[in-house]
């Protein structure tokens, strides 16, 4: 029952798209933005974060295309996709309960509006530091949070 719900949303989101693409100057970033908000509704529906991620990546890259593709900077695509992940954490953690795992898509939607944010001012060499100071830093944090676990572990 609850996947002829699901599929019924992502047939009217497809829908919605087409007729939009139809009388419309708008193009395929449409399809990617309704099916986002698609998975959305369906996480709206039923919890479930299954539906949460895609939803919020989808939703997130659809609009920068669409920014992107209605006259905005190119870079939108990437600051949009980079706002959807910053979303699945900020709605996890406000909806409900979570895990130990909530923050992990502040790691890639940290990078890309990093990278999105500092090409848009004109910085353009910033991106090729950030995947080695991404890694050092993540490494860092993984080693402090190991050493308070092993040494609260000792006690």
């Amino acid at each position: 029952m609850a996947s002829n719900r699901f599929i019924g949303l992502v047939l009217i989101a497809l829908g919605l798209a087409l007729l939009l693409m139809l009388t419309t100057n708008l193009g395929g970033e449409v399809i990617l933005g309704f099916l986002g908000v698609g998975f959305l509704v369906a996480y709206v529906v039923s919890r479930r974060y299954g539906y949460l991620v895609p939803g919020a990546i989808l939703t997130g890259l659809g609009t920068g295309l669409l920014v992107s593709g209605q006259g905005g900077p190119d870079v939108s695509v990437v600051l949009g996709l980079g706002a959807g992940f910053l979303a699945i954490a900020v709605v996890d953690r406000l909806v409900g309960p979570t895990g130990s795992g909530w923050w992990w898509p502040f790691i890639p939607g940290g990078v890309l509006l990093l990278a999105g944010v500092s090409t848009l001012i004109g910085v353009v060499d910033l991106g090729r530091y950030l995947v080695p100071v991404a890694l050092i830093v993540i490494g860092a944090a993984l080693l402090v949070g190991r050493g308070r676990s092993s040494s609260s572990s000792a006690r």
